[in-house]
């Protein structure tokens, strides 16, 4: 897989490149169908650590989006802990697939994993109240079981996306008992 590696406050040499491509083409065996490979290697920018490289991996296929962060004081080591991490998403959904196509069980049936918090957020704030970061993305319609999925995948509490039941835009997030929500606007 083509991979895509850009450094923010880092020098990405050749001999860094090397390394990430041959760490990232160990999932090939995992992951078919890529159609974007991102990594991007910055510097930490939390309180409580001292200057670590943060390895932000995101490869998107045809049906999923995965992505994983991992951080260490050495860029080849937050490399690694964040294929190894992706690695494990692509294993859990390889057998997820196959044993829904075994059973016939519809995602949502299917215990979840604990939800994973994601790291970094407060690191986005100057200020309390302030939005300092936008993210834009396309909303790719779905059904709410590959939402499930797609969250899921990323690791988040919550996704937005396009309803193909309901034919408008959605939220999907985990309740504190580990169950689903789903917010949906009224028309009037």
């Amino acid at each position: 897989m083509e991979l895509t590696i850009r450094g923010a406050e880092i020098t990405v040499n050749d001999e860094l490149r090397e390394f990430a491509q041959s760490r990232v083409n160990r999932l090939d065996r995992y992951i078919e169908h890529v159609v974007d490979a991102k990594l991007e290697l910055k510097r930490s920018k939390r309180r409580n650590t001292s200057g670590g490289v943060v390895a932000q991996l995101t490869i998107q296929t045809g049906r999923d989006l995965l992505r994983a962060e991992e951080q260490d004081q050495d860029a080849r080591k937050a490399i690694a802990l964040a294929v190894s991490k992706l690695e494990s998403q692509a294993r859990r959904v390889g057998e997820r697939r196959s044993s829904r196509k075994r059973t016939g069980q519809p995602l949502n049936e299917i215990l979840i994993p604990e939800p994973v918090t994601a790291d970094g957020v407060v690191d986005d704030l100057d200020e309390i109240g302030h939005v300092v970061r936008t993210k834009r993305f396309a909303l790719k319609p779905m059904d709410i079981d590959e939402a499930i999925e797609q969250m899921e995948l990323l690791g988040h509490d919550f996704f937005l996306f396009h309803n193909t039941e309901e034919s408008g835009v959605n939220v999907l997030y985990r309740r504190k008992d580990g169950t689903f929500g789903l917010l949906a606007p009224v028309t009037s």
